[in-house]
């Protein structure tokens, strides 16, 4: 299982640095991250393998936060994996809120998808030719 964890922070690019930087603080590697700004907050999302040490770090800087069970998914890396991968999710009536590149490994890609139902989504990614999953 994976986990995708959400901080928002408000202010400038200092106080975006300053939030991630705890973690680095402590040894705690990051897999991927994704920031943007939205309405006058910056939004951190990204991904460890080191969980447990997240959310001791996060509480004890009091840092409020969120996270989520993410599928990731390994394709073959040929054109239109990601979308077939896509399609059987959706098709099976799974909800897509956001979905990237986590990585690449010969010829293999590696994607995360958000979806509203990890369970359902988990067993159709079971189903899927050419691929593997988390």
């Amino acid at each position: 299982m994976t986990t995708e964890f959400e901080l928002s922070v408000n202010g400038s690019s200092k106080d975006l640095l300053d939030s991630i930087a705890v973690l680095a603080d402590q040894d705690i590697n990051l897999n991927t991250i994704a920031t943007a700004k939205a309405d006058g907050h910056y939004v951190i999302k990204f991904i460890t393998g080191s969980e447990d040490e997240v959310r001791r770090t996060f509480i004890k800087a009091d840092l409020p936060f969120k996270e989520k069970r993410v599928l990731i998914v390994e394709v073959h890396n040929r054109p239109g994996m990601w979308v077939k991968a896509a399609h059987h999710l959706v098709d099976g009536g799974v909800q897509l809120e956001a979905s990237y590149l986590l990585g690449q490994h010969g010829d293999k890609l590696t994607f995360v998808f958000v979806v509203d139902n990890y369970e359902r989504a988990k067993k159709i990614a079971g189903q899927i030719t050419n691929c593997s999953m988390d």
